[in-house]
């Protein structure tokens, strides 16, 4: 009896080193070099890439192939460097799904097989080897099965700890059919009571234990191929944890992490995920020198400018890549549930280059989703100036609630194609809801509102050049002024709901044109909601980042040539926003704002236009780079505000939105203005323009420097 019992100890000891180490032996190498370069494996994915795409579409005869496991897909990567991706054949899918499934179910019929024999050691009886084995196979056809169809639909990501709730919940169900059948055999169970539930418990253990030293081979065989680049992760919070999930779990990151670095001292020598956190960011040039860095990932979402500066300026001296890893669009998280950490971390080329926004210290905000939701969603939204830079961002945004409609016009072809193009990912300009057409035309107008018969109107068409509107006044009044007022009467005569007309933060105590013709279209905006009573409302906020004609992209192309950059004068200050930023505050203001108010978007603060110069400089590479100083031209301020100084500063309803309630205008002034501006001398006077508008704006005339010498001439 003793013989026996040491017999089937040592064949079940046996099988299970065995089938571990095979296990583990199998999938290195089906994911190793060796096997992705040897004939097999090309000519599997030759077939692949003929399923998928015909061979006349491809750019060599001698390609390659990379398998996306989890997503079903095949990456095709041809020799000129381009690639495309494919969803792969069901058989191709199936395939993979049925062989984890197998290896899984045959796993928890070992260590059945293995608890069954040693409790029969145990109570020193004869095993009962029909009842082990119609048990295994209960078992088997179970796991298999249930594995089969959860990996075939795809449902968790490769080796996550979903994937191991999931996985353990399925040998529950086959360790609960088991009982099952046992029950109908009281006299004689199939298998020994404690048996599946040990036999589960050790198969959970072991996938969890495979999967830890499949990941674990794999990250350290990238790490020691000399092909990887090390990394440091600045940053040891939720946003730095995420970075490393993403270097260990996806093979295709170039990079590997050698340590954290957090401004928390309390973090130091915390191992997080088998990395140390190396010190705080004052502890940075140790770090890179001690540990060979060749890049440092940027996972700090609240680092400040300044900051980044000096991290710039150490990684270009010692010629250190810096990334970042970017921020999730907290509105797609919550409006279509399609992105996560996972997600993000399956996604090869996570972390991006340090881009423009990055030197303004902008951030993501917090919006009230729901609230933006019910006033948009079902709704037909009409935007002008939809192939602006805002315009074609609001689209965007506004595409992401579901609007009943979103109907886009402007007079420029090319800006609606762009946008279609964004919304679409194609551009047929062939839809009903693009329409091109001048807001400067009142027909145009009154036929637009009419046959669209908007709830809500997004205003977002201005001439927006501060300089050029100072030499063509009559021609800002004709397009700031003369047709938002036509669109706010079609609005009204037709019934829309919502009208949000987007302002600038230079009308506050304007001095200028732009700002003039700005201010007095809010006061027509508060006019217009007086007499209806309607949410009709402006939404007044400062520079965007990245729009056509900013001071951002001005000062990249002048570096770009090898400049000067010219800026206006020392100590000279604006606010700046992202597009992202300013449009997800313009549908919360949309969502909270009273008739006739103007709500004014918090944009942190003023950034020093010197500065932002340098970093754009240290950012390009090019330190020789000179700054040239212009003046202050027509209509500029040193310092711009976010309010006029009668204006409070009071946010009832958003921490980030102050709402301003605005004096209406008579709009039979306002016509009369528009009258001059349309007339055949306009051109011939623009002062006179500048005068009226300063009235109805309620501009000092000696802080236009143009009004006051042509006053003190006169």
């Amino acid at each position: 009896m003793n013989r026996v019992i040491a017999t089937h100890c040592e064949v079940t000891g046996a099988c299970a080193i065995s089938t571990c180490v095979s296990y583990t032996i199998l999938r290195q190498y089906t994911e190793s070099s060796a096997f992705r370069g040897s004939r097999l494996y090309s000519q599997i994915y030759y077939w692949t890439a003929v399923c998928v795409q015909n061979m006349e579409d491809l750019a060599s005869p001698r390609q390659y192939a990379q398998t996306c496991c989890d997503s079903g897909c095949a990456t095709m990567q041809y020799e000129n460097g381009s690639s495309t991706t494919q969803e792969l054949p069901a058989w191709n899918r199936s395939l993979r799904a049925a062989r984890r499934a197998f290896v899984d179910a045959l796993i928890f019929v070992f260590f059945l097989w293995f608890m069954s024999l040693a409790r029969y050691d145990i109570a020193v009886s004869e095993p009962n080897y029909t009842g082990i084995f119609i048990g295994s196979t209960v078992g088997f056809i179970t796991v298999f099965s249930c594995e089969f169809w959860l990996r075939l639909r795809g449902r968790y990501a490769k080796a996550s700890a979903d994937e191991l709730i999931a996985t353990a919940g399925i040998i529950a169900v086959g360790c609960g059919l088991i009982y099952v059948v046992s029950a109908f055999r009281l006299y004689s169970p199939l298998v020994p009571l404690s048996s599946p539930v040990s036999a589960g418990a050790m198969t959970v253990l072991t996938i969890a234990f495979i999967n830890w030293l499949v990941s674990g081979m794999r990250y350290r065989k990238r790490a020691l191929s000399g092909g990887a680049k090390s990394a440091l992760i600045i940053g040891a919070g939720a946003h730095g944890q995420l970075a490393l999930k993403i270097i260990r779990d996806d093979p295709r990151e170039e990079y590997v992490a050698v340590g954290l670095l957090d401004d928390d001292p309390e973090k130091r020598h915390l191992r997080i995920g088998g990395v140390r956190v190396l010190g705080t960011l004052h502890d940075l040039a140790e770090a890179v020198e001690r540990s060979g860095v060749q890049a440092l990932v940027l996972a700090i979402p609240s680092l400040d400018p300044h900051r980044l500066d000096e991290i710039l300026a150490y990684a270009g001296k010692r010629s250190v890549d810096v990334r970042v890893l970017p921020e999730i669009d907290d509105v797609d998280i919550r409006r279509r549930e399609v992105k996560s950490s996972s997600a993000v971390a399956l996604r090869p080329g996570s972390f991006r280059a340090v881009e423009l926004d990055d030197l303004i210290g902008r951030h993501a905000i917090t919006t009230d989703v729901e609230a933006i939701s019910d006033y948009i969603d079902g709704k037909t939204v009409l935007v002008t100036g939809a192939g602006g830079s805002i315009g074609s961002y609001l689209c965007s945004q506004l595409s992401r609630f579901a609007p009943g409609r979103l109907v886009m016009t402007d007079r420029d072809e090319s800006g609606l194609h762009a946008t279609e193009l964004v919304l679409n990912g194609q551009a047929s300009l062939m839809s009903e809801d693009l329409i091109l057409g001048d807001l400067r035309e009142r027909s145009f107008i009154r036929s637009l509102v009419s046959d669209v018969k908007p709830d809500i109107i997004f205003h977002a068409a201005a001439l927006k050049h501060l300089t050029f509107l100072e030499r063509f006044p009559s021609e800002a009044v004709k397009t700031n002024i003369a047709a938002s007022l036509e669109l706010l009467d079609a609005a009204r005569d037709f019934g829309t709901e919502s009208f949000v007309h987007i302002s600038t933060d230079k009308a506050a105590d304007p001095i200028s044109t732009l700002g003039a013709t700005k201010y007095v279209t809010e006061r027509a905006v508060a006019a217009v909601a007086r007499e209806t009573g309607r949410r009709y409302m402006s939404v007044r906020f400062g520079n965007v980042l990245g729009s056509r004609g900013s001071v951002l992209g001005t000062f990249v192309t002048q570096v770009s040539s090898g400049g000067p950059v010219t800026i206006t004068a020392p100590g000279a200050t604006r606010y700046f926003m992202t597009a992202a930023e300013a449009c997800e505050l313009v549908l919360q203001a949309g969502a909270i704002g009273e008739p006739g108010e103007t709500l004014v978007l918090d944009m942190g603060e003023q950034v020093s236009i010197e500065d932002l110069a340098r970093r754009v400089i240290a950012l390009s590479g090019q330190p020789d780079v000179d700054i040239v100083y212009t003046g202050l031209r027509p209509g500029e301020k040193l310092q711009e505000a976010r309010l006029a100084r009668a204006e409070k500063d009071e946010r009832p309803n958003h921490p980030l939105i102050t709402q301003v309630p605005i004096d209406p205008v008579d709009i039979g002034q306002v016509r009369q203005l528009i009258d001059v501006a349309k007339s055949s001398t306009a051109r011939l006077n623009p002062q006179r323009i500048q005068l009226l508008l300063a009235d109805l704006a309620g501009s000092s005339v000696e802080g236009w420097p143009v009004l006051a010498a042509d006053r003190g001439s006169s």
